[in-house]
């Protein structure tokens, strides 16, 4: 742990965020699930361009899009900068870095597949009406300590987040939107057939079994 903790130091300063610590705010505390893009820290790999490889405890902020890990004294970190990551590995899970982002990779192939990214987005402007109810969209959930880009906001009543999910493509470690165009940039070989698939009447998929079972025929 503590040759991680050096490796790290090495492409950024570490730095202990205020807050880091929901479960001490007053109020509900922040789901993991929704705070963090896995379920708990896990033992993960960091690989970085031109450089050798760093292990640790990892998570990843699934609001700020921050690589978070474990020290030696049980505290929560996060790296100021992640410029230099290419992609982060957790567990068997592995996270494409690209465009100050974390895509979750599904792959189809060494080289293909699918990124899902989640955003977890703070309506701070969005008013409650009649019942409680929240003048935005049904998906909304509520806490009362919230984590943005800025820092902590420490709230005396409930202030809304959204979250979203949405469907790339990757290729090597270049993401792109899933787009009938650049499904015919991924696999040139295959513009006849998606073609004909969208000639068809069918659309882009919604889901990422779809999108993989869709790419999957012409990645053969």
């Amino acid at each position: 742990m503590r040759g991680f903790i050096n490796c790290l130091a090495v492409f950024a300063a570490l730095v202990l965020c205020p807050g880091l610590r929901a479960q001490e705010q007053s109020g509900e505390r922040i789901p993991d699930e929704v705070f963090y893009l896995m379920p708990e820290f896990g033992d993960g790999t960091i690989y970085f361009r031109g450089q050798n490889p760093a292990r640790g405890k990892l998570n990843i902020c699934a609001v700020d899009n921050t690589l978070r890990f474990i020290d030696d004294k049980g505290q929560e970190l996060s790296a100021a900068s992640t410029d230099n990551v290419l992609m982060v590995q957790i567990d068997t899970v592995k996270f494409l870095h690209d465009q100050d982002g974390f895509y979750r990779m599904y792959p189809v192939n060494s080289r293909t597949g699918i990124a899902l990214q989640r955003n977890v987005r703070i309506l701070v402007g969005a008013k409650k009406g009649a019942y409680g109810m929240v003048d935005q969209t049904s998906s909304i959930r509520q806490y009362s300590t919230i984590y943005s880009e800025s820092g902590m906001y420490n709230l005396t009543r409930n202030y809304p987040y959204e979250v979203s999910e949405e469907i790339y493509l990757y290729m090597g470690n270049y993401v792109t939107p899933l787009t009938k165009k650049n499904l015919k940039k991924m696999f040139p070989s295959r513009k006849e057939d998606i073609d004909v698939y969208f000639k068809a009447g069918h659309t882009l998929p919604k889901t990422v079994y779809d999108a993989l079972e869709l790419i999957s025929k012409w990645a053969e």
